[in-house]
């Protein structure tokens, strides 16, 4: 048997399996049991959170022989074969390359006919914004008065693109990016079911990695286990996901806070020899010395960090107030434009530039500390170049005299 992937193996079969989109399964759910199904709906949100799988199981749970059901048994011939993609009644249909007038006529025409089978003929269309703007107004008539035994249900990354004229058509509920504890914890269930181990940073790199998506998370665990095993250690992970490990990152912004230039220079250069990505290591960096701005300001650390960085983050965040911190950060994000427009792009020399700027900067003060200095300068109480000292000395030399 062909091996199947993780993010096709682990492909949620039920509305309580979904990850991250508690709003729209309870929404949906709920229309269900009050028999108040909308006849087209409309799924936007980022790649990889679920929409075409929300797709699958609204049709399961419409067309299930014990539906319609929010809980579909999953087990008889219309759920597995809806599961499988090859349902009789559900046609999933991929927009780019179905997106003219005569693949909208053929869907009105095929909508006028009963279900061979199952209780309603549902179709999904994936990426729905790639329809021309003739194909959208082709299926104008039909979307908004459907036959009763029919269903649309659209998803779609742009809905931006979607005419006016649709949207006001469908019902529409809109996707999350998967909340980092919540990915993180299905992902530990993934790999228990999968007698794998990764640590609490190597997970975190995976789930950073991801931006959100479920499907890319499993994606990246596929590849890591493929290339290291099923027990890997942090470098393996970083190595085959062609990411920096968190510790080098860490250190940077070590060096950085205690102004220590030489061991940001040598690490560049190691990096360099290495091949390392500079542009991607700005960029962790960047994110980093945001990571150290949030837990000065909140006194604990972002809560999307490995347990395992958290307690190194909040020690470093002391070291430093708010103010420099944040002019730190300023620099290295600042410079990820430079970088795009140097000519010809130097990665290596913006870099390193970049970071000894960095170290430069002057100790920051708030605006009470120096609002506090003046007023000192101003009562006599402060010492400054030729001003009366604590003795009583003369503020300026005497006049010249003849």
């Amino acid at each position: 048997m062909a091996y199947l992937v993780l993010a096709r193996k682990w492909r949620p079969q039920t509305f309580h399996d979904m990850t991250g989109q508690e709003h729209v399964v309870q929404t949906i759910a709920n229309a269900i049991k009050a028999d108040r199904v909308a006849h087209a709906y409309l799924f936007c949100g980022p790649r990889g959170v679920g929409k075409t799988t929300a797709a699958r199981l609204l049709a399961k749970a419409l067309n299930c022989e014990k539906g319609p059901t929010a809980e579909p048994c999953g087990t008889c011939q219309p759920c597995t074969e809806i599961a499988a993609g090859t349902s009789v009644d559900v046609a999933e249909i991929d927009g780019a390359s179905n997106n003219g007038v005569e693949n909208v006529r053929e869907i009105r025409e095929a909508a006028k006919y009963l279900p061979q089978r199952d209780r309603h003929k549902i179709y999904i269309i994936d990426e729905v914004h790639m329809l021309s703007t003739a194909a959208f107004n082709a299926l104008l008539k039909t979307l908004e008065e459907p036959p009763g035994h029919v269903k649309f249900i659209f998803a779609t990354t742009e809905p931006q693109k979607v005419p006016d004229t649709i949207l006001s058509r469908c019902q529409r509920h809109n996707f999350r990016r998967v909340p980092v504890t919540d990915m993180t914890r299905r992902l530990k269930e993934i790999l228990a079911a999968e007698k794998a181990t990764l640590s609490d940073r190597a997970l975190a790199l995976v789930v950073r990695q991801s931006d959100g998506g479920m499907r890319d998370a499993l994606s990246l665990l596929d590849q890591v286990l493929s290339a290291c095993g099923n027990e890997p250690s942090d470098e393996a992970v970083a190595e085959a996901l062609g990411a920096i490990d968190r510790t080098v990152v860490q250190t940077f912004a070590e060096a950085l806070v205690r102004r220590d230039a030489k061991t940001l220079l040598a690490m560049i250069e190691d990096l360099f020899n290495k091949g390392v990505d500079l542009r991607r290591l700005t960029e962790d960096l960047a994110l980093q010395l945001r990571h150290l701005v949030v837990a000065r300001t909140l006194g604990e650390p972002p809560p999307e960090l490995a347990e395992s960085e958290r307690q190194a983050v909040l020690a470093l965040s002391k070291e430093a107030d708010v103010a420099q911190l944040t002019r730190l950060f300023d620099v290295v994000h600042e410079s990820l434009y430079e970088h795009a427009r140097a000519a010809p792009p130097n990665p290596r020399l913006a870099l390193e530039m970049t970071l000894l700027k960095a170290v430069q900067l002057a100790p920051a003060a708030s605006i009470p500390d120096l609002i506090a200095k003046v007023e000192r300068i101003a009562g006599g109480t402060l010492t400054t170049p030729g001003s009366v000292g604590a003795q009583g000395g003369r503020s300026s030399p005497a006049p010249f005299r003849s």
